[in-house]
């Protein structure tokens, strides 16, 4: 994540010119391109992540032939040239992943099957990936299988099953196109395999994007800019972020000191990330966050002394770009207690109006462990006045704590309904403490009544084998990624064989910092079927995940 403020002292510099110059909200940009993810098909929780930014080109196919871009679990995205037909060399179905504008494709992985067995005289099926266009030469094509080419998978085979890493650096566009190539009247018209004579199938795709967009902040309000700011105050403003993939983060600090941050708005869930790759933050839409957030913070000041303060608000995107769009100077005065502070704090929260003896009920139990894939949870419960009658129409924070700090974070807000009952859906996370939370009045200094969930993360870890069938000395492969925010120098992965009637560990490979790794292993004359599968080891170095195990893939040796 890129930040504008990278030493003490030219923060110092910074706040002192933003103040010089009255608050103007120019202060800051990202010194460098930030990165974000677009997931295609599958998420990493294994749910539907659709296809934005993929369409169909067709050119000549002929009868049978296909493109479809959609996609989901189970179901790849595919271009399809038929054997229904011969057809000549120059036709071709192909994928078109187009980026989002302003941002730019700079790497990733697909997941994609490839099948390239039909030919002809001086013709060949070709099943080809291209980036950054749509050109058949050494400088777009980086993978290939076809007829007659150098075989694209073990055992000379023309048909490639797995993952591929896209090149970084080159921008432009992403192509999966089945072909007919060869010379010039010749056709594809013999072979061919599961009725193409080449085929692509895109069983899920994360696409690396980088993005260099500034975000920004404008209209700048609130009671928290009033003179002698007091208890919660609100601070309200526009957060901007015009040529990127939307607002993601809101920061408020005051004095160095972070008193709010948290996502100002979800965008329909579409801003919530589904995922992370290192330290990228992983979404299944083309504009996961909104570019213009209308914003309103509650800041706790009651920490604060009487005086003057530094005000900064910073707006981080999607991509990790973030900027300091705010520096000002505030006041603060916190007056004695007083039977009239209900009146100067705000209104009630809620009703009936009093609930200050309020009860904060969780639904389900206090301790919860769920896996990487359904980690985002849903927590119910109500809210009731001292007396048992429902408090309805009342508004409570979601505040988070993981194990990397003591902070509480605030993730969002929920209302109660009529009956004083509450249901929320709280993003994805690491294993955290969750807490629900009630202030009496909008203006109060603490909370009135809270509780708490402990949420216990199981590291998620895909493993995949390739080839899923080989002799019995045959040597496969073994390749995958560990889910979630990584430390810097990775995690240590367990490779486990199931033999005689156990689990047995026989490699522990280190994965990269974006959680992939990737090993190969020769059998020794075993026959059969052969189970195997990857454990993550919890509580290694700053990794917020408690130990977690990848589903059984198997081999097949003969």
């Amino acid at each position: 994540m890129v930040t504008t403020v990278a030493h003490p002292r030219v923060e110092h510099l910074l706040i002192a010119l933003c103040a010089a110059l009255a608050a103007v909200a120019i202060c800051g940009g990202s010194a460098y391109a930030g990165e974000w993810v677009q997931v295609s098909c599958v998420n990493p929780n294994q749910t539907g992540a659709g296809s934005q930014g993929w369409i169909s080109m067709i050119a000549g196919g002929g009868y049978g032939s296909n493109t479809n871009s959609n996609c989901g679990p189970g179901t790849p995205a595919y271009a399809l040239l038929s054997t229904a037909g011969s057809v000549f060399v120059g036709s071709a179905e192909t994928l078109k992943y187009i980026p989002p504008a302003g941002s730019t494709l700079n790497g990733g992985e697909i997941d994609v099957s490839m099948a390239a067995d039909g030919h002809g005289l001086n013709a060949s099926g070709v099943a080809v990936a291209l980036t950054p266009e749509y050109v058949y030469d050494a400088s777009n094509v980086f993978f290939e299988c076809g007829f007659g080419l150098p075989a694209c998978a073990p055992l000379g085979s023309n048909d490639f099953i797995g993952m591929l890493e896209l090149p970084a650096g080159r921008g432009g566009d992403l192509y999966l196109s089945a072909q007919c190539e060869g010379s010039a009247l010749a056709s594809c018209s013999e072979g061919g395999s599961s009725g193409a004579w080449s085929l692509v199938n895109l069983w899920w795709a994360n696409l690396r994007l980088s993005n260099d967009s500034t975000p920004g902040g404008q209209n700048f309000a609130g009671t928290l800019l009033q003179p002698n700011a007091h208890a919660v105050s609100e601070l309200t403003f526009t957060a901007l972020d015009p040529e990127g993939p939307g607002v993601y983060r809101v920061e408020v600090q005051v004095d160095g000191t972070t008193l709010y941050n948290g996502i100002p708005d979800s965008n329909g869930g579409a801003c919530t990330p589904v995922g992370e790759s290192g330290t990228n933050l992983m979404f299944d839409s083309s504009q996961p966050c909104k570019r213009n957030v209308a914003v309103d913070v509650p800041v706790e000041t009651t920490m604060l002394p009487d005086g003057t303060h530094t005000l900064k608000v910073t707006v981080t995107d999607a991509a990790g770009n973030s900027s300091v769009v705010y520096v000002t100077t505030i006041t603060t005065k916190h007056g004695p207690a007083s039977a009239a502070s209900a009146v100067v704090l705000g209104a009630p929260n809620g009703n009936p109006t009093s609930s200050e003896g309020a009860r904060l009920l969780i639904k389900g139990p206090a301790h919860i462990t769920r896996s990487f894939r359904q980690r985002a949870v849903t927590i119910a419960g109500s809210l009731e006045e001292s007396k048992g009658a429902p408090i309805s129409g009342a508004s409570l924070d979601i505040l988070e704590e993981t194990p990397a700090g003591a902070v509480l974070r605030t993730l969002g807000q929920a209302r109660t309904s009529s009956n004083g009952t509450f249901t929320t859906r709280v993003p994805a996370g690491p294993t955290r403490r969750i807490t629900i939370a009630y202030r009496a009045y909008a203006g109060a200094n603490a909370y009135s009544a809270q509780a708490s969930v402990q949420e216990t993360v199981t590291a998620g870890v895909v493993l995949r084998v390739t080839p899923g069938r080989t002799s019995s000395t045959g040597t496969i492969t073994f390749s995958g990624q560990v889910q979630g925010s990584l430390p810097r120098h990775g995690v240590i992965v367990e490779l486990l064989m199931y033999h005689r009637g156990r689990w047995e560990p026989f490699r522990d490979p280190r994965t990269d910092g974006h959680g992939r790794f990737h090993v190969s292993y020769q059998f020794e004359g075993a026959l059969g079927r052969t189970p195997f599968r990857a454990e993550v080891f919890g509580e290694q170095s700053t990794f917020p995940y408690a130990t977690g195990l990848s589903p059984i893939v198997y081999v097949h040796t003969s």
